[in-house]
């Protein structure tokens, strides 16, 4: 009896060692494997009607991608209620940040949606 659990606190021992060393594995492989994000500048005014369908379209292909993305949302003076909705996707992990006009940083893999529509006014 005693040789049993002689044996099963070795086996235990050795998978517990295996288990760590295999999570240490992992997270070097994942650091050093970083997936670059997309990153996504939607140019908003006057947009509350076609935001939601455009950010979930975006998402969904993340998803189905397996590619992470980034989404800025750059607001060019909107009067509806689309401050109001980007104020609701800050909140989300999708790094949402609304920028003003003339405010956001200029990159050339940046994939841009122009979602602006003209001033009834």
């Amino acid at each position: 009896m005693e040789e049993l659990l002689l044996w099963l606190l070795a086996a235990y021992g050795c998978s517990s060692l295996l288990v760590l060393l295999a999570d240490k594995w992992a997270r070097s492989m994942k650091r050093d494997a970083e997936i670059p994000q997309q990153h996504y500048k939607v140019l908003v005014r006057d947009s509350e009607q076609v935001l939601e369908r455009v950010i979930r379209r975006l998402l969904f292909r993340s998803y189905w991608s397996g590619k992470p993305i980034r989404i800025s949302l750059i607001d060019a003076g909107s009067s509806d209620h689309t401050r109001r909705m980007v104020s609701i996707y800050e909140r989300y992990p999708y790094f949402f940040r609304l920028l003003e006009e003339g405010q956001e940083e200029q990159n050339q893999s940046d994939i841009v949606i122009d979602l602006r529509q003209e001033s009834s006014t």
